[in-house]
């Protein structure tokens, strides 16, 4: 029923994804078969057709008339309109009264091996953050972080003595903007300096517009930074990345517009002149869909050439590799479609996750901000590269609310684990201990993930990396707050080891 986008794409070289029982779909006995043929192919024109258990039957009006209104948005005529009531109809007679979603409290968790201790809140500020991306250079010892809300830019460098007890560092402002989302580090005029790749959003609440940009924030010796605009009148922007995307020696650059509604898309920014800092641009549509979630950028078929990886949310809900073929040519493959378009994909990240040499991608569902309710097909999953461009999906495990993970070796054993953050708003409408709000993935043998609870109840959380923070050979969790009513920017969560019989 979601229209504007592109019909369903080939799934080519994946493997089969399993489809949980509890959403499978059921026809209503109720309507006629005309009727219910008319229904799925309303609803499953440009997207699969919604399953029926993926909302409780309360919410099903709803979800049925923004469908509609998508289609009236669309100006679209083509497709003959079954009567609302009908739809409702369908949707809710095969839906539960409601979504179950295991308490986290009642789930039996084997306790975590490692002892994760937080900090109290970090880069206190006078409001709440909204901390979209937090972002750790090794080389600076520097944490880099930036706010939704205010529009800001920051660093944060831990003293010496950080602990539990002594979370001190010192904390600066970088630059200031239109609604900052995501920060790539790297040295774009090869002078020595940090310098600051950024996309904006261009608006807090989500929207319609042509407000969000690209900037470029060149490092200055005395700690500041010269600021450009890069591309600008363009809709929201959630990352930029830079990539040689025509092999002519010079840096390109990839711009994600998440949009919303009726805009957003998949750009490059291609250089065509100009000075290091004042670099000349042709921007050009690679992909018109909107929704797409971020960029990475590798070499996933070991062919010597860079390729990039694509998410896409709203109603698209894939995961796409374009490998790169030589004279800007690049083939497209859908390595994950989702069976239903309100699974809510959030973030994804590139890496060799079972250290067999090929890259995998492990993905999270969990944008609950289009419908702010617990889901249980919320949390992580591995599309594990099988070589030969195929790939084979794993599901990790529930966590309601995930927008973003990361991957490191939490207990020292040499393989990977993987941690990932929840926002949920409403979680304190359901009592304490419902609901995990950070959740670790331990790697055991045979490619085995056990999930640990780090942290229940404080579902504000939209970002997350790991990092040695205090430097004791440690790799720590750093985790954003989102609105949170402490007013801090972001929380370490120390590791402390492995568990003894004390502790």
């Amino acid at each position: 029923m979601l229209v504007g986008c592109e019909g369903p794409s080939p799934v080519d070289g994946l493997l089969p994804n399993p489809t949980p029982t509890a959403l499978e779909s059921v026809t209503s006995p109720q309507l006629s078969p005309n009727t219910v043929s008319k229904i799925e192919k309303f609803c499953g024109d440009c997207h699969p057709l919604p399953i029926p258990s993926t909302f409780p039957k309360a919410d099903w009006p709803r979800e049925v008339q923004q469908g509609y209104d998508f289609y009236i948005d669309s100006k679209r005529t083509d497709l003959e309109e079954p009567l609302i009531r009908d739809v409702v109809r369908y949707f809710q007679d095969a839906a539960p009264d409601k979504l179950v979603v295991p308490r986290a409290d009642q789930q039996s968790d084997i306790v975590s091996p490692v002892l994760f201790q937080s900090t109290s809140g970090l880069g206190i500020d006078t409001t709440p953050p909204a901390t979209a991306h937090v972002r750790w250079s090794h080389e600076l010892n520097t944490l880099f972080f930036t706010d939704m809300c205010k529009g800001s830019l920051s660093a944060w460098t831990p003293s010496r003595e950080l602990s539990v007890v002594n979370p001190e560092g010192k904390q600066r402002l970088i630059t200031t903007g239109r609604n900052l989302c995501r920060v790539h580090l790297l040295d774009w005029d090869s002078d020595g300096l940090q310098d600051y790749l950024v996309g904006e959003l261009g608006s807090f609440p989500v929207g319609d517009h042509q407000n969000g940009r690209v900037t470029m924030h060149f490092g200055k010796e005395d700690g500041g930074v010269q600021s450009a605009v890069f591309a600008d009148s363009l809709s929201r922007v959630i990352e930029a990345k830079p990539f040689d995307y025509d092999d002519d020696g010079d840096l390109d650059i990839l711009v994600v517009e998440f949009g919303w509604r009726k805009t957003g898309s998949l750009k490059l920014l291609r250089r065509v002149g100009g000075e290091l800092r004042k670099p000349q641009f042709e921007v050009q549509t690679l992909d018109s869909r909107h929704g797409p979630l971020g960029i990475e950028i590798a070499d996933l078929d070991k062919d010597g050439k860079l390729d990039y990886v694509v998410a896409y949310g709203q109603e698209i809900e894939t995961v796409e590799v374009h490998y790169h073929r030589g004279n800007e040519n690049f083939e497209r493959q859908v390595v994950t479609k989702l069976i239903d378009p309100s699974y809510n994909s959030s973030s994804f990240q590139i890496v060799d996750l079972d250290q067999d040499g090929r890259l995998d991608i492990v993905h999270t569902c969990g944008d609950t901000m289009d419908a702010v309710i617990a889901k249980p097909y919320h949390g992580l999953r591995w599309i594990r590269n099988l070589g030969d461009q195929r790939w084979e999906e794993r599901d990790l495990g529930l966590l309601v609310g995930a927008l973003q993970s990361t991957v490191a070796d939490f207990d020292g054993d040499g393989d990977l684990d993987i941690a990932a953050v929840g926002l949920f708003p409403k979680a304190h409408l359901d009592g304490k201990g419902a609901y995990d709000s950070i959740c670790w993935w331990e790697q055991k043998e045979h490619l085995k993930f056990v999930r640990h609870s780090i942290e229940r109840d404080d579902c504000s959380h939209a970002t997350c990396t790991a990092a040695d923070v205090n430097a004791d050979g440690r790799i720590d969790l750093v985790v954003g707050q989102w609105l949170s009513d402490d007013k801090t920017a972001f929380r370490v969560f120390l590791n402390q080891g492995l568990r003894t019989a004390n502790r």
